[in-house]
């Protein structure tokens, strides 16, 4: 699915964020707007998106999701002005919402039905994979060259996606699309909305945190930027591993998994707060964080698979926009956090949103208990 190249663009300002606040005149938690801008823009277009699309060759509508990236890439590219860097963001966030919102349920149409968990796995990769090459490398670009430098880079690797795209990607033609009537009907089952609430305290909880990772490493653990390119290189690959380990444990017992990854998953951040100041300690708490993040998404992923078999285009588009709005309200609610008390906050504001989705994880496990088994 060519997806790691459009998580680059969509994650680079994470590494990019101190460059972006000294270059615009504007602070690190408002900076973080970068990334809150493209989060809402995709919590709109996703479900938009799944309803406008119809019956459409999905093909044709991700080479047109990838022309706004392209768009995007080059605007952040040229932009002058954090206002002009908005504005980009806020096209991604359309070809984003759009690109998520459909790209599982394709993926799980290249497979047989016992490969989705695997299929899904390698989906969710492609997002590690995207933060592997796009966060170290803002980082060290922000580092030893323009920022913007950051976003030409997105803008060629957008142009390689596309190309990709329309050379090996098979034509996926839909019977039947995606109405409103779908989404309410979704959200008429307790069980599926215990576990979008899940979702989005695993991503608010994330992003509150990770949004603000590039400067808390440099000014709260005092590491140079070339030790936190290399710590968010190997959050990146942490993260790809944790993808496929969470697909592998879930093909055995989903409930646990997801259980096991939500205890980790604010357990390591709560260290990482705890440890702010020790580069051994944050360090490895950055890396147990990270494997924990490759897991959860797959877990969260698979409980809506397999809970909404009747409508999958229509649970995968509803699923994007709640990811998105979570982004968004993580990372706006952890640059108040920053702009107010300081960086020691965002940590700390992640840990309490997580301890919010371990009390979801246990309201799913009883609202659907068939999932311990799934």
């Amino acid at each position: 699915m060519a997806r790691s190249r459009w998580l680059s663009p969509s994650f680079l300002p994470v590494g990019l964020l101190s460059g972006i606040s000294r270059d615009l005149g504007v602070a690190e938690g408002t900076a973080g707007l970068a990334v809150t801008a493209t989060a809402v823009l995709g919590f709109i277009a996703a479900p938009v998106t799944a309803i406008a699309i119809g019956k459409a060759d999905r093909k044709l509508v991700l080479l047109g999701l990838t022309v706004l990236l392209i768009i995007s890439s080059v605007l952040s590219w040229t932009a002058g002005s954090f206002a002009t860097l908005l504005i980009a963001r806020i096209i991604l966030g359309i070809g984003v919402g759009g690109f998520w919102a459909i790209s599982i349920t394709a993926a799980a149409k290249l497979v047989a039905p016992e490969k989705v968990h695997a299929a899904s796995s390698l989906v969710f990769a492609g997002i590690s994979i995207g933060s592997v090459i796009a966060v170290p490398a803002g980082s060290y670009i922000g580092a030893h060259a323009d920022w913007r430098d950051g976003f030409l880079g997105a803008s060629i690797l957008a142009v390689v996606c596309f190309i990709l795209q329309l050379v090996f990607l098979p034509t996926l033609k839909m019977k039947e699309g995606v109405s409103v009537s779908d989404f309410f009907g979704l959200l008429k089952d307790p069980k599926i909305r215990a576990i979008f609430l899940t979702v989005i305290f695993i991503v608010a909880g994330q992003y509150a945190g990770y949004t603000f990772v590039t400067p808390y490493l440099e000014q709260i653990t005092h590491l140079d930027a070339a030790i936190v390119s290399g710590l968010l290189f190997a959050y990146g690959v942490s993260t790809v591993v944790g993808n496929f380990a969470g697909g592998a444990f879930a093909g055995r017992n989903l409930h646990s998994t997801v259980v096991a990854t939500v205890w980790i998953f604010v357990l390591s951040l709560a260290a990482m707060a705890v440890f702010a100041t020790s580069p051994i300690f944050a360090g490895a708490a950055l890396l147990i964080w990270a494997l924990s993040w490759g897991m959860a998404p797959v877990g969260t992923q698979l409980w809506l698979y397999n809970a909404t078999l009747h409508a999958p285009e229509a649970a995968q588009a509803m699923n994007t926009s709640v990811f998105q709005l979570s982004i968004g309200l993580g990372s706006l609610a952890g640059g108040i956090v920053v702009n107010k008390v300081g960086l020691r906050g965002s940590m700390w504001l992640g840990v309490l949103i997580l301890a919010l989705a371990v009390m979801m994880v246990y309201i799913v496990g009883r609202t659907n208990p068939q999932a311990a088994v799934a």
